[in-house]
This record gives C-alpha cells, sequence and structure tokens, in this order.
C-alpha cells in the first residue's frame, strides 16, 4: 500500500505488474463496454481490469487470468467514462454534512471534488475544517483539499470584522504544510493587485511546493487580469460571457464553467467552444453553489455535461472536460481523470452518452452506485460540541430594531435598492422613490420593494445592516436564514417588521437554519445546527424539509428556484455584485465602502 493526500492507503502500483501481465488476477473486471478514451477523444471497445482501487490493465481481457475471485461486471453496449470532478466547489450551499455530501453526489457520477471548507472555517476555525475534510475521507468520494483563503480575509476588504475563531496567517502557513493539502483556493485578486504581503507570501509558498492556486477573477480584464495570472491564479470559475471565457484561456487561464444554484453560465460560456472553435483542454465545469435539490433534481457535473451537449457540444470533450481537464487543472491527472493503467479505479458505466444516463458507478475500485442506488452504507458521525451553538445574539430582537427611520419633514425619499434575479450572484444598483410615514420607510409590495436585514451572530454587537432588496415578490411574511456566503451572519428579506424580528429570533432559538414564517408562526424550517450551516439530519430528512420550504416559499410569492441561495448571496461578498447588505448597513462592492441608505 501507498498514501497519497487525497485518498489515503491505495494499492501500490508495483502491485499492478502482474495483473498486466496475465500472472495474477484482477479483483474486478468490466468487460465489453465501450471506453470514452479522455485522451484521443475516441470511443472504442476496451475491458478494464482492477487490482485493489487501481486500474491494471485497458486491452482486451484474454489476455489476463481471471479467476472465481475477481468480480465481473458485463457492460456489452454501454459507454464506460472516468468519474466525474468537480474543481471548485463549496459543499455547504447543500446544507448536508459531508457524509449525507457523498450520498448526494456519488448517484450523479461525482468521485472526487475539490473544495476547501471556508464557510466551516469562519465559524470554526481550523478545527472545524479538519473535522470536516476527515469526516469526507471516510467516505467513497475523494476530496482535493485547498486552503481556503475566504476563511482568512472573509470581508477585510470592505472593512467588515473578521470572526473570532477565523484561521489566522499562521494557521494557513501551517496549512500549506498539510500533506493533503494541493494549494490555495481561490486567492483574492483585490488583496494581490495590492501586493498584500500575506497573500503573495502564502502564494510563492505554494508555488515553491508545486501547488495550485485557483482564482476568483469575477469582472477582471486587461491589465489586471494578467497581473493575476502573473502571480500564479491559474484559473477562474467566474466567467459569465464566452468573451470573458476567451479572454482568460488565450492568456493562459483555464475556464472553469460554472452550473449551479445561485449561477447558470454554461449555455452562454460554452459558446467559447461551439462557437469560437478553441481547443477544449484549457475548460472544465464546476458547481461552485449548489443546493440539494439542485443536485437531487438535475445533477451535478452529469448536470453540466448535458446542458453543454444540448448547446452543441461534442459529448466525447464534454466527458473530457469532466474528467482529464479537471484532474490536469488540479494537477493530480496522475492519479485520476482517464481510464488507464495505474490510475486510481473511478469510472462510470453509462446507459447512453448523451443523456449521461448513469447505470453504475465505481469509485476507487468498489461498485457504489447501482441504478441511482447507494450500495454501501454511509453513516455521518457524531458532531463536536464545537461545531453547535455558534449563533449568538446580544439579545432577544424586538420589532422596533428592524424598523428603518427618515426625515420626518419629506413625504418621500430616494433610497439605494439591491436588485436580484434568476441564475445570477451579481446584485444590481437600483434607485427607488419611497413614501416616508411617520418617519419610518415601509416596504411596497406592489412595486415589490422588500425589506432586507443583516444581523451580526458572532460578536455579541448587537450590529443590523437594514436596506431594500427588489426581486423577492414575498406578499406575505418573511424568510430568513444563517447561511450568507462569506459573512455567515443571519440574513432576513420580509414585508413586515414584526415577522423579520420573529424570523431572526427563532434563528438562534434553533441554532442556525432556514425558516419561514408569516403573522408570527413558522411554516416551515430546516435546522442548521452545525456552524449554523449544515444539517445533522439524513440526507433523506433535509430533502423533506427543503422540498416543505420551497413550496411554502412559492405559496408566499417567490418564484425564485432556489431562493435562499438568492437571499445568502444578497449579503456583503468580496469582489461580487454592487450594492450589498452587511451587519453594518449597505455596501459598496466595487468601491469598498459603506453607502448611506437615502440617496435624497
Amino acid at each position: 500500500m501507498e498514501e497519497i493526500g487525497m485518498v489515503g492507503k491505495t494499492t501500490a502500483r508495483k502491485d499492478l505488474i502482474e495483473v498486466s501481465v496475465g500472472k495474477v488476477a484482477p479483483t474486478l473486471l468490466i468487460k465489453g463496454g465501450k471506453l470514452v478514451n479522455v485522451h484521443t477523444t475516441e470511443i472504442h471497445p476496451a475491458d478494464i481490469a482492477v487490482k485493489g482501487d487501481r486500474i491494471a490493465y485497458v486491452g482486451d481481457a484474454k489476455e489476463l487470468k481471471i479467476t472465481e475471485e475477481t468480480k465481473v461486471i458485463n457492460v456489452e453496449g454501454k459507454y464506460v467514462t472516468p468519474g466525474l470532478i468537480d474543481p471548485h466547489i463549496h459543499l455547504y450551499h447543500t446544507q448536508l454534512n459531508m457524509t449525507q455530501v457523498a450520498r448526494a453526489l456519488l448517484p450523479h457520477g461525482t468521485t472526487t471534488v475539490a473544495e476547501g471548507f471556508y464557510a466551516i472555517g469562519i465559524v470554526s476555525g481550523v478545527q472545524g475544517i479538519r473535522f470536516c475534510l476527515e469526516e469526507i475521507k471516510k467516505t467513497p468520494l475523494k476530496i482535493v483539499f485547498l486552503i481556503p483563503s475566504l476563511a482568512y480575509y472573509q470581508n477585510e476588504d470592505l472593512g467588515l470584522p473578521k470572526t473570532p475563531k477565523a484561521p489566522t496567517f499562521k494557521d494557513f502557513q501551517e496549512m500549506l504544510d498539510w500533506t493533503d493539502c494541493h494549494g490555495i483556493e481561490e486567492a483574492p485578486y483585490t488583496f494581490i493587485l495590492n501586493k498584500h504581503p500575506d497573500i503573495i507570501s502564502l502564494i510563492e509558498k505554494a508555488t515553491r511546493q508545486g501547488k495550485i492556486i485557483t482564482g476568483h477573477a469575477s469582472g477582471l480584464s486587461g491589465g489586471g487580469l494578467n497581473a493575476y495570472i502573473a502571480m500564479g491564479a491559474s484559473n477562474d470559475h467566474e466567467c459569465t460571457t464566452a468573451a470573458e471565457a476567451l479572454e482568460r484561456a488565450r492568456i493562459g487561464m483555464r475556464v472553469i464553467i460554472r452550473q449551479g444554484s445561485a449561477a447558470t453560465d454554461v449555455v452562454k460560456v460554452v459558446k467559447a467552444l461551439t462557437e469560437h472553435n478553441v481547443n477544449p483542454k484549457y475548460f472544465s465545469f464546476c458547481a461552485d453553489v449548489a443546493s440539494t435539490l439542485k443536485i437531487i433534481r438535475t445533477g451535478h457535473i452529469d448536470d453540466c455535461i448535458r446542458v453543454a451537449v444540448s448547446q452543441g457540444l461534442n459529448p466525447i470533450i464534454a466527458v473530457q472536460m469532466a474528467t482529464l481537464n479537471a484532474a490536469e487543472l488540479l494537477k493530480i491527472d496522475h492519479e485520476i481523470g482517464s481510464i488507464a493503467p495505474g490510475k486510481i479505479a473511478d469510472i462510470l458505466i453509462l446507459d447512453d452518452l448523451s443523456s449521461f444516463k448513469i447505470s453504475m458507478v465505481i469509485a476507487n475500485g468498489q461498485l457504489v452506485v447501482k441504478e441511482s442506488k447507494l450500495l454501501v452504507e454511509l453513516k455521518s458521525p457524531e458532531y463536536p460540541k464545537f461545531m453547535y451553538d455558534t449563533v449568538k445574539l446580544k439579545r432577544t430582537l424586538e420589532p422596533k430594531d428592524f424598523e428603518i427611520g427618515a426625515p420626518k419633514d419629506r413625504r418621500e425619499v430616494t433610497v439605494r435598492v439591491m436588485g436580484v434575479k434568476e441564475g445570477t450572484i451579481i446584485t444590481e444598483d437600483r434607485r427607488e422613490t419611497m413614501g416616508v410615514k411617520g418617519g419610518l420607510l415601509q416596504p411596497d409590495l406592489k412595486r415589490d420593494i422588500l425589506k432586507i436585514a443583516m444581523v451580526d451572530r458572532f460578536h455579541l454587537s448587537g450590529r443590523i445592516g437594514k436596506g431594500f432588496v427588489h426581486g423577492f415578490k414575498l406578499k406575505w411574511g418573511a424568510i430568513g436564514t444563517s447561511y450568507a456566503p462569506t459573512t455567515e451572519n443571519i440574513i432576513v428579506v420580509g414585508t413586515n417588521d414584526l415577522d423579520m424580528c420573529f424570523a431572526v429570533n427563532e434563528i438562534a432559538k434553533m441554532g442556525g437554519g432556514h425558516i419561514a414564517v408569516k403573522e408570527q408562526r413558522v411554516l416551515a424550517r430546516l435546522e442548521l445546527p452545525l456552524c449554523g450551516l449544515l444539517s445533522d439530519e439524513t440526507l433523506e430528512r433535509v430533502v423533506e424539509k427543503q422540498n416543505k420550504l420551497q413550496k411554502v416559499i412559492r405559496e408566499m410569492g417567490c418564484e425564485f428556484i432556489d431562493p435562499f441561495q438568492t437571499l445568502g448571496f444578497t449579503g456583503a461578498c468580496p469582489e461580487l455584485g454592487t450594492l450589498r447588505i452587511c451587519e453594518n448597513g449597505i455596501v459598496n462592492v466595487p468601491a469598498h465602502r459603506l453607502e448611506p441608505l437615502i440617496v435624497e
């Protein structure tokens, strides 16, 4: 056996030799399939022999020694591909604990993900990151761990305080030396372009170690983009147009095309390949943000493939992007990403290639999924106390805490309003005229202008940032959550102060979660007691509660496919969007400053 960072103990390559030359029987033989060859982009017949968790032989099995101890899977007429890889995903957006994440992703053919657990780090520090990493390692789902830069910088560039347990720079230096660390996740371009000494030092160390620096280049172009790449950022998942993708690929930056819950970019970005005919080797897929319901209903990387193929992309190229290209991006193509001797045996059996209908999933040489059914039992562990009871309010809130004042001598004022839309996490900067009643501003349901607030849940400060948002279409009540990317504070949107206040207090009582309320009654909820972000229940139970929440919220008038993803991303988030809400009020992200709610 030998040790590798993302898998742990694995079959030694020397043990494959005698299988390859027909002296020792393989443990598994996949016979009669049509191999989708991501090296040559062709389809050809091939048998695949596996010893332990590695592929020993690809070719005609007549040359091999097969015994009763060899498990033979006949896949005649079916397609065979490598397991799928997501090179950029934040798993906490599923609200599942890591064991249940594996149960959700494996049936969709995902066998490897790259993740840094930044949100867990924001709440619970290095010990939370390490716990999640060890938990997922106990499942068949492999993880490529990357240092989560967001857990350290958070919203420092927007002038917001870090959370009490946030990892320190010293922590990051030590984490980079972990044997299972492959690099840095989402190096912040703002800090790089400003030559922040910490991130520069960290990147230089990672580069010396031969590790990767993944990017986050939303809106970056020209000289700034060149400088970002020059410093080591090797890829970007924030492209929303083919033009952005081409600009990056032409100067050596790999493009990860995103298809998730909060952003759906495949249809637009894949045109870089279908219309401009560029080499696809620098392109792959990711989800970035994907809710459990999205994964259950439409899939994960398999969904990316289907959407891309529907837009005219060659399905063999789509598979290559989702496997070998992603492995090369992560610098792990010597271990996974293709079906070849020596590689770890992550293999999918498909009934059909174009629709990417998965029949079987083999991970680490073991059959783990058949006809969408998980064949291995995965039970979540007992979670440590430090992951519970992380939602702290200074006091029980009152409805008046959500009032928004205005000059009493004015009948109306012009205010800044955040605009949100389906399919994007980018917010708009709008101006709307609002009536003043008794020195207060109220939501305008006819124009779909609702109140929004973010409540600090870490510092016992009592800070509540308040504003207005357009796009949710709620007709009554309020919805709230302790999920708000990069702040992880409580965020609530509603039609009245009573329900907004009630929602926030209830979220605090249950230690975090999603909630929908009306007339100070809970209509539906999903408890997220682990760091206020994850459920400690099963996949099935989470799906049941999320379905109920979604049904209730649609009855409230909201038409978003995933309202909590949209709500969460109205919060302060570095390098994304224009206006956002934070615990101090309205923040202008590009300008890096707070803005007054009332313009005139």
